[in-house]
C-alpha cells in the first residue's frame, strides 16, 4: 500500500510537471494575436514586402489552421507589388505536419489528464482512513515532485536556450518531423521570413519563463504550505 501511494504521488507530481511546460506553450502557440505582435516587432512586413493588414491575415490563417484546421493556406496577398499565393506548396505541406503534431500533442495531454484524474482518485481511496490533515498534506506532495521535475528540466533547458539555441532548435525539427519540408529558404519561403529564427528565440524565452513561474508557484504549494499548516493545532480541524 505504502510503494503504490508513492507511485501515485510520484506520477501525479510528473503529469503536473509536464502540465507546466504544455499548458503555457499551448497558451502561446495557438494565440493569434501574440504572433501578430511578435511580427510587427520583428517588421517582418518590410522583409516580407507586404501591408500591415496582409500581415495580419496571413497570421490569422497560419495560426488558424495549425489550431484546427479552419486557416486558409491558399489566400492571395499582394507582396512586393504582385498578388500572390502567399505560403507556397512546400509550406502548406510543412504547416499540415505541424497541425498533425498539434493533434498529436493535445491527445497527448488529454490522456495524460485523464490519467492524473484516476491517479488522483485512487490516492483518495487509498488514503480514506486518513484525517483530513494528513490527506490534505498528502495531496501537496505532487506540486514538490513537479517542481523537482520541472526544474532540474528547465535548468536543462535553459541550457541549450544559451549554449547553441540553433542546434536545439534543428534537433526539434529532426527528432518530431519526418521529411525535410522545414529546411526553408529564407530568401524565396515567406514562412521562415514570416518566422526567423529570432522570433523562436523569443518564443521560448517567454515559454520558460512562464513555466518557472507556474513551478514557483508549485515550490510554494509542496514546500511552503506544508510547513504553514503543520504549525496549526493539530486537532484544528480541516474542511474540504
Amino acid at each position: 500500500m505504502r510503494l503504490a501511494k508513492t507511485l501515485i504521488l510520484l506520477l501525479i507530481g510528473l503529469i503536473l510537471s509536464i502540465n507546466s511546460f504544455l499548458l503555457p506553450f499551448e497558451a502561446k502557440a495557438f494565440d493569434a494575436a501574440y504572433y501578430v505582435d511578435a511580427f510587427k516587432a520583428l517588421n517582418v512586413k518590410d522583409t516580407i514586402g507586404i501591408s500591415e493588414s496582409a500581415l495580419e491575415r496571413v497570421t490569422v490563417a497560419l495560426v488558424d489552421f495549425i489550431d484546427d484546421g479552419s486557416g486558409d493556406l491558399t489566400l492571395k496577398e499582394t507582396v512586393k507589388g504582385n498578388e500572390i499565393t502567399f505560403y507556397n506548396e512546400k509550406e502548406q505541406h510543412h504547416l499540415e505536419d505541424i497541425r498533425l503534431l498539434a493533434i498529436s500533442a493535445r491527445t497527448f495531454h488529454l490522456y495524460l489528464n485523464l490519467a492524473m484524474a484516476v491517479f488522483a482518485v485512487l490516492l483518495l481511496i487509498i488514503t480514506s482512513n486518513e484525517t483530513p490533515r494528513q490527506r490534505l498534506l498528502l495531496f501537496l506532495k505532487p506540486f514538490k515532485v513537479a517542481a523537482l521535475f520541472s526544474i532540474s528540466a528547465l535548468g536543462g533547458l535553459g541550457a541549450l536556450y544559451f549554449i547553441d539555441f540553433d542546434w536545439a532548435f534543428r534537433r526539434f525539427h529532426e527528432i518530431f518531423f519526418t521529411n525535410d519540408l522545414w529546411l526553408l529558404d529564407p530568401r524565396t519561403d515567406r514562412l521562415i521570413q514570416l518566422m526567423p529564427l529570432d522570433f523562436f528565440i523569443q518564443f521560448t524565452a517567454r515559454w520558460l519563463i512562464t513555466t518557472l513561474i507556474i513551478n514557483l508557484v508549485f515550490v510554494s504549494i509542496g514546500l511552503i504550505l506544508p510547513k504553514f499548516i503543520l504549525k496549526k493545532r493539530k486537532n484544528e480541524p480541516i474542511t474540504f
